[in-house]
């Protein structure tokens, strides 16, 4: 135990600490966007299955000393391809979904060594129980978890902070090698006890085959947790920001789940996990689409973070309640595999071309309620005592009483009453013998068709009354009218659950520039300021409803730089700013960035940054190495206008130290000035001539010198950090 622990510890470890970096890294290759981690998680999950399978076939087709031959001569060859840093060669040259191109370079940079690491758990415990007689090996499989959470905590908060993503890699290289020489050493010991492992008694007969009922529940409650896992880090990613700590969060909440199930059968009890799972559920369901999808970040990451909780509890709890004995662990491991890789491909493959909007967590939700009703269907539940009954009766009491104590809305209470309902039958059968199980199988069938049935209604509620719904690896588009008594018909476009410009249908207001780039608007001013001095040359990025198009005239020159090619139709087709515009115009589909990098000097007089995914910002497109691309673009005395309008995340730091590296005046111009069809809007506007600040189009404006505390490190393409920018409020 003492080599064979240390080793899956250092390899769970490994394995879970390069997802986010390694994802961190390519990130701004493909737009950072939030789908960028849901193609990640496809290709570990797959990896995964590919080592686990690996393991499972060497431990029956192959004799120790071939498994040693095999597995150490792929320990060699993985650390022949150290370090991990991908090649900049694989950074898209066109526009498009770059789900198969992200699967290519994780492949190629870090395939061999995260198969080998995803093989190691598996592996080593079948060796352990080999050389142990046949001793259950599932407590190694907790603290394989244990090493895998211990990955993904200390990352957002010790090692981002501190090391660049270059050391990072380099770091994780070094350890990868120790690692090596530990698994090669195991694996020269195993070869010595060459017997097979003595079935154990556990609640399967001994030495029985699951059957192949058994063996799909196994891959249902793995593929049902993962779905949750993705969709609901998906759901967090596309509204704040594609970081790793909103990526490990989830992740590390489904691990801990792991840790908790297989290491103690004591600890997961249907008695009280299954009487949760149903407000779990009723309450993830309605955070999706409370206040229209903009539910206050403060209770949304805490709300989903438990609910996931709750639901992989569930999942992996009967999962446990369910292994096999240890000679057929190897494939237990490898269903439980394939059930993740199910739900990563539904997920990140299917969902986006099936789909015109985000419905795998609402699946998700229905698929975890079905699979409830289906573990408990026959079996017996222990009763846990009167006092937890009596405490939930109470609190069932209370619920259904008097639900304005919660402070929520109608809907939510009415929903809270439900599920307090089922809660309460649920528990009652689980605790009272005489009750019998078909009023729990009742319960639990009516439960998840009130789920199944309230997902159904919000979908058709939420997506009635729009004109155009689509969806593809950049999110979810959708165009509407908005109609008034007293004001004329407003035609909006929302990326997630953003504005991302609005065009009045009315012809004498159809070409005002509205929304965040009004006359009073950070960029609004400046477009002003600069027309006064003739024709314009203006940089866009991030097309939007092309609102900006608005302010364009005969002789100026227009180029404006999008990575989603459903951007650019809906842009031409739904809104005329574009068709409309006089200018010399252009439009330019890739990532802005690297477009800009390719291109030859724009001589800009303007740059205007605004490609927000709902509120996820685009790090990439704000770092030290961008504003350096930038500038090489603009005139001397141009302007840069960065769009930093955000619910979550204050921005203006990370501008202000950007201003300060390259010797520029970088200027907060705040707008909270809303009129029919204005919004407020927050630009920070950075350039050498200060003059322009004194102009006329500035002269009723409110700004302020952008500024960042003395601690703030500069954010470069090898450093940033999220976290510290978190607004408190």
């Amino acid at each position: 135990m003492l080599l064979y622990a240390p080793t899956i510890f250092l390899s769970a470890f490994l394995l879970f600490q390069v997802q986010p970096l390694i994802a961190k890294i390519i990130l701004p290759w493909f737009g950072g966007s939030a789908a960028v981690w849901t193609a990640a998680l496809l290709f570990f999950q797959v990896v995964l299955l590919a080592g686990y399978a690996y393991a499972h076939a060497s431990i029956r087709y192959l004799r120790a000393k071939s498994q040693l031959a095999v597995h150490s001569a792929l320990l060699i060859a993985g650390c022949a391809l150290l370090p991990i840093l991908p090649s900049p060669k694989w950074q898209p040259s066109v526009a498009g979904d770059p789900t198969l191109r992200i699967l290519a370079v994780l492949a190629v940079s870090i395939g061999l060594p995260y198969f080998l690491l995803a093989s190691t758990s598996p592996l080593l415990q079948a060796w352990w129980a080999r050389r142990s007689a046949g001793a259950m090996p599932y407590r190694l499989f907790a603290l394989s978890n244990f090493g895998s959470m211990l990955a993904l905590v200390s990352f957002p908060f010790v090692v981002e902070p501190r090391l660049t993503s270059h050391q990072q890699a380099y770091t994780w290289s070094g350890l990868f090698v120790v690692f090596a020489a530990l698994c090669g050493f195991a694996a020269w010991r195993s070869s010595a006890s060459p017997g097979v492992p003595t079935p154990v008694s556990t609640e399967a007969t001994p030495g029985e085959r699951p059957s192949l009922a058994t063996m799909l529940l196994w891959v249902a409650l793995a593929a049902c947790a993962s779905t949750l896992l993705v969709s609901v880090t998906t759901h967090l990613t596309q509204n704040v920001a594609p970081i790793p700590l909103l990526w490990v969060l989830p992740l590390a909440l489904y691990l801990l789940t792991f840790i908790l199930a297989f290491e103690s059968d004591r600890i997961y009890q249907r008695w009280l996990f299954l009487p949760l799972l149903a407000p779990a559920l009723g309450a993830m369901a309605y955070m999706i689409w409370a206040n229209a999808g903009n539910f206050e970040i403060r209770k949304l990451v805490p709300g989903l973070a438990a609910g996931l909780f709750i639901c992989c509890m569930m999942c992996h709890g009967e999962l446990a309640k369910r292994k096999p004995a240890p000679r057929f662990l190897t494939l237990f491991y490898l269903m439980v595999s394939l059930g993740g890789a199910i739900g990563g491909v539904f997920v990140a493959l299917i969902a986006p071309r099936v789909f015109h909007s985000y419905l795998e967590l609402q699946i998700g939700l229905v698929f975890c309620a079905i699979l409830a009703t289906i573990v408990v269907w026959n079996v017996a539940i222990p009763t846990p005592g009167r006092c937890a009954l009596r405490v939930a009766i109470v609190i069932a009491a209370v619920v259904l009483a008097k639900p304005k104590l919660v402070h929520l809305d109608l809907e939510l209470n009415a929903f809270a009453i439900v599920s307090a309902i089922l809660g309460l039958v649920l528990l009652a059968c689980a605790t009272i013998p005489r009750l019998g199980k078909t009023p729990l199988r009742i319960a639990l069938v009516i439960g998840a068709g009130i789920l199944a049935g309230y997902l159904v209604r919000r979908e058709q509620e939420e997506n009635s009354g729009y004109r155009v719904t689509v969806r593809n690896f950049y999110g979810v588009l959708r165009v509407k009218d908005e109609t008034s008594t007293s004001l004329p018909t407003e035609r909006v476009l929302l990326h997630g659950t953003i504005k991302h410009g609005s065009q009045v249908l009315d012809d004498q207001m159809r070409y005002q520039p509205i929304s965040y780039y009004g006359p009073d608007s950070g960029v609004g001013r400046a477009i002003r300021a600069l027309e006064e001095r003739g024709p314009i040359r203006v940089g866009v990025i991030g097309l939007g409803a092309g609102v900006l198009c608005a302010w364009g005239r005969a002789g100026d020159v227009y180029r404006i730089y999008d990575i989603n090619p459903l951007v650019e139709r809906i842009a031409q087709t739904e809104f005329s700013y574009y068709t409309h515009l006089a200018a010399d115009k252009r439009i330019l589909l890739g990532d802005a960035r690297l477009t800009l990098e390719r291109q030859e000097n724009q001589n800009f007089d303007l740059i205007a940054v605004d490609a927000f995914s709902s509120d996820a910002i685009p790090i990439h497109l704000l770092t030290l190495e961008a504003l350096g691309v930038y500038f090489r673009h603009l005139k001397p005395s141009g302007i840069l206008a960065l769009h930093v309008s955000n619910r979550y995340l204050d921005l203006v730091p990370v501008c202000a130290r950007g201003a300060e590296a390259f010797g520029k005046k970088a200027t907060v111009i705040f707008n909270d000035e809303e009129s029919d069809f204005q919004l407020g809007s927050t630009w920070v506007l950075l350039t050498s001539d200060a003059g322009w600040f004194h102009s006329r189009s500035f002269g009723t404006a409110d700004f302020t010198p952008a500024v960042a505390p003395a601690s703030f490190r500069t954010w470069t393409d090898n450093y940033s950090n999220v976290f510290q920018i978190f607004k408190r409020q």
